[in-house]
């Protein structure tokens, strides 16, 4: 049932939303972290919702300044936390 209302949310998720929460967290994207961030949500969405996540932020280094990689990491990681009922 989550997994439906993610997909549904990631599908309709705009690059001015992308934008817009990263910069309410202080997160500064250039414009290849940007793409980088915005790709890897909307085709990728389903690796945040499952155990291998690390997958996704393990290539993430080779493609985010280490400052954007740890608040990017930090920032899923308490969300991961606080909505566990949508992560399996």
């Amino acid at each position: 049932m989550y997994e439906k209302l993610v997909e549904n949310y990631v599908k309709n998720l705009t690059k001015n939303d992308i934008y817009m929460f990263a910069t309410s967290n202080n997160i500064i994207l250039n414009d290849k972290e940007f793409d980088y961030v915005f790709n890897t949500i909307k085709y990728n969405y389903k690796f945040f919702l499952g155990n291998d996540y690390m997958l996704i932020f393990n290539e993430a280094k080779n493609f985010l300044r280490k400052e954007n990689y740890d608040k990017i990491l930090s920032l899923y990681l308490s969300y991961r936390e606080k909505y566990q009922d949508f992560f399996k």
